[in-house]
This record gives structure tokens, sequence and C-alpha cells, in this order.
């Protein structure tokens, strides 16, 4: 019997390769963040799959053609050379000649995975330390409240209604099943993203193109994003003193947004911060964040809400100039589909669904949320403005990115038809036009000088020259050269 000759077999690294990797902790509470909504799991109070979800969001906003679509070329020949169950061979489609929506889902599968395949990355989360809250309450004052102390902010501050409008889903309501909970959670965590071991067969190249994109993209969902439920409204704000490229100076903030993606991409148009007051310099950390976060809030509550209290010993307020209300009650009065030139929703473009409640009065409560018939998985639109604190350097500023996103294929005069729902009534369909009767150049509310706030048939043109009325400044624009 002859020997068995001894070989030595080479030796393959399988281990993950890092792309990026950051230690995480969170400058105002998280609203869940786990499985099950508005709750803090204690084992994972931070999921991988979660912060895979913000990762990919943020990297649709820089994505960009590159030597990766090559090599997703030859992958899909590969794919289409195997395939021997049609007779007839269909032509594989460069890349290149598709529209830019089918190029980010193909590049968006090849980085993050889909149903059928792995992708190229892996996203790992470690949970540190992590200190949950039940903020829920009757009283909106209670519920602000709580979250200052989660955040260990002193004094009284309660009677913050900024906080209160940015908080309202944490109240409590009539119909809450028994134990209902709302948990806000605050602490640290540690994100590494590294390369699956099938990533080796890319060029070198395409590494380098989805290196720089998911660093970028970690850089944006850090800075400018959040995370868990009402991030757009400065819950679950982010910093990192470790991650590549952190900002020491305002400027340092513009520098990350010079990329511009193709259409059908969500992108950044600008981003608004207002100079915080020397006095906040010396405050204690948690009070910064606090007051900036405040800062954030209270122009949408006002421009959203605008009523003033009125004198006298009763709780009443001035009449909205808003006209969705007076819309609903003939509606409701009438029983029947009014003419739409009579339907006016303005305030829709700052995100769908809106809920009217009418208190003391027979009119019922009514629900504006984008139309189903067209696409029945478009269920809301989210807010097109993020309103959060950031903290650059020892300071902490309030800071508004604008952030496009683009419009279902339905999409008529540069919205989507609407459904309205009053009482028990039937829904009636609501016109794009309800919402945005005439869209100018929307930047122009960006421009230099003298700033006049004018009612225009655009509320969100509106609100960014009511934020610039408010001390904001334009730290940035896409379309600026």
């Amino acid at each position: 019997m002859s020997k068995v000759p001894e070989i030595q077999l080479p030796q393959i690294d399988e281990r993950p390769k890092c792309i990026a990797s950051a230690s995480i902790r969170t400058l105002t509470p998280v609203i869940g963040a786990g499985i099950r909504s508005q709750r803090v799991d204690p084992s994972h109070p931070v999921r991988g799959e979660t912060v895979r979800g913000y990762l990919r969001f943020w990297w649709r906003t820089v994505s960009q053609p590159g030597p990766l679509d090559r090599w997703i070329d030859g992958l899909r020949h590969q794919e289409a050379s195997k395939d021997t169950s049609k007779s007839t061979r269909l032509r594989v489609i460069p890349i290149a000649e598709l529209d830019p929506v089918e190029q980010l889902r193909l590049r968006e599968a090849a980085i993050w995975g889909s149903p059928s395949r792995a992708g190229l990355v892996a996203v790992q989360v470690q949970n540190n330390e992590w200190k949950p809250c039940n903020v829920r309450n009757k009283r909106p004052r209670d519920v602000v409240q709580g979250l200052a102390s989660i955040m260990e902010v002193q004094g009284d501050k309660s009677g913050s209604l900024s906080m209160a409008y940015a908080a309202f889903p944490l109240q409590q309501q009539k119909n809450d099943p028994p134990g209902a909970m709302s948990e806000v959670g605050m602490g640290s965590f540690r994100v590494t993203i590294a390369w699956n071991p099938w990533a080796r067969h890319l060029s070198d190249e395409a590494k380098f193109q989805v290196d720089q994109e998911i660093r970028e993209a970690l850089w944006r969902w850090i800075h400018l994003g959040g995370l868990g439920m009402r991030w757009r409204r400065g819950f679950g704000a982010l910093i990192s003193d470790d991650v590549p490229g952190v900002p020491r100076h305002l400027d340092e903030l513009r520098d990350h947004l010079r990329s511009h993606p193709s259409a059908g991409q969500p992108a950044v148009c600008a981003l608004l911060v207002k100079p915080s007051n020397p006095h906040r310099r010396r405050n204690t950390s948690e009070t910064a964040v606090w007051e900036a976060w405040e800062d954030c809030l209270q122009p949408l509550r006002q421009y959203r809400q605008p009523r003033q209290p009125k004198n006298g010993p009763t709780r009443s307020f001035t009449k909205t100039p808003w006209p969705e209300a007076s819309v609903i009650r003939a509606i409701h009065r009438g029983r029947g589909n009014p003419k739409n030139g009579a339907l006016r929703f303005p305030r829709a473009v700052l995100g769908l669904p809106v809920i009217f409640q009418f208190k003391g009065e027979s009119t019922p409560n009514a629900e504006l949320r984008p139309d189903k018939s067209a696409n029945p998985l478009l269920g809301r639109l989210p807010s097109p403005f993020i309103l959060r604190p950031v903290r650059i350097g020892d300071a902490v500023y309030p800071m508004c990115v604008w952030l496009e996103s683009p419009l279902p294929s339905h999409q008529e005069h540069g919205f989507v038809r609407m459904s309205l729902k009053v009482g028990s009534m039937a829904p009636i369909t609501v016109p794009a036009t309800a919402a945005l009767s005439a869209m100018e150049d929307r930047f122009k509310a960006l421009e230099g000088g003298e700033v006049r706030f004018e009612k225009t048939g655009d509320a969100l043109e509106d609100f960014l020259r009511h934020l610039r009325k408010q001390g904001f400044e334009v730290l940035y624009r896409s379309d600026a050269t």
C-alpha cells in the first residue's frame, strides 16, 4: 500500500475584510428600532437588519454608474448562458441602456442582496450600553418630561410645545390595547461593514467604487439621518467620533454633499443650519442638544399649526389659516364629493398620511393618504424635511435637510393622487392639484437677500422661506455651481 503523499494545501483567507466601522452614540432618544413598534428589544436594541435598511436608503443618494455596472453586466451574461430552459436566448440589455431606476435596482441588489442572492457586503452590529424608558402617558407634558429625563436634561421641560408636537405618537390614546407602551432608549453600539467572501471576484475598480459609496452612506446616515420611528423629526439622532470624515466645522458638512445622483433616486436638495448661540457652547451637553432640537421643531410647528392662544379665561385658539378643515366640514355637511376646484390640501406635500381631528364639534375625524388604486404598495409619503440636531466640534446646531424622494409612476403635476376618508363616508379621490396648485422653482426660496414670506401654491417652498425667516442659513444647495 503506497503512502499517502503529504500535500500542503494553500490557505484561503475567508475572513471578511472590513470596509468601514464606527462606534455610534445616540444624541436624542430612539423610539423602538426593534421588531415591535415602539418597544425596545432588551437583548438586541439595535438590530443589524435595521441598520442595513438605513444604509441602503442613504446609499441610494450617492450611487453612481461606474465599474460596478460592468461587473453586473458580466454576471447577468453568465446567468443567461446557464439558462437552458429557453430555446431562444434573450439578449441581455446592458445596464447603461436601462432607465435610471432599473440601474439603481440592479446595483442595490448586487451590493446589499436580494431574495435570490446574497449581497457583496455584510453588516454587523454590536450593542453596548442601552437605557430604555417607557414614556407613554395621557398628558403631552408628561411625555415631554419623560424624554427630558432619559436625556438627563436638568429642569422642567414639560412645557415645550414643539417637543409635544413631534412626540404626539407617544401620547396615550383611547383605543390603546391593554399594556400599550412607548419605549424610547439611548445608548451606544458599533457598526461594522465587511466584504462577503464572494466579493473577491470584483475588480479593483469596482471594489473601490463600492467602498467609497458605502463609506459615504455610513457618514450620511450618522450625520443627516437617524434611527427608529420619527427620525425625520429628530428622534434617534446619532453621533460618532471615529467614523471617517468626522466634521469639525460646518463647511465640512457641505463637502459630503457634492455628488448628484441620477434621476429616479432620492437626493439631498439643500441643507440649512441655524448658527448656534454663543451661550449654548457653555451649556451642558444634554441641554445643548435639547435646545437645538427645539429650535429644529419650532419652525415646523409654527408653520403647520400657526394658531395662537386667545386672551381670556378659556383655552381657545385663533382660527387656522389653512383650508383643509373647512373643506372637510363642507364635505361632511354636503355628504358628497365637491368639485375638484374646492378641494385644497396644501400641507399634503409636507408628508402623508395626514390625520385631521375635530374636537368639540360634530365633524368626524378624517385621514388623507396616497391613493392606492394605481399602486397598492403606496401607503405613505415621507416628509421631504429632516429636522434634527447635529454636533459639529464643540457646538450643537439645529439642522434641516431637504431630501427629495422620487415620486411613483402615477404622479400628476409633480405630486400624487390622494384619497380622503371622512368618518364612515366612502373615500373621496383627491387630485394632485389639490396639494400643489402652482409649483415654481423651489430653489428661489433659498436665494439670498431679503426673505419675503408669501403664500404660494407650494407649501414646501413656503416652508423653506419660513425657515430662513427663523434664522436658518443655506449651507448647501444642489443646484449651486
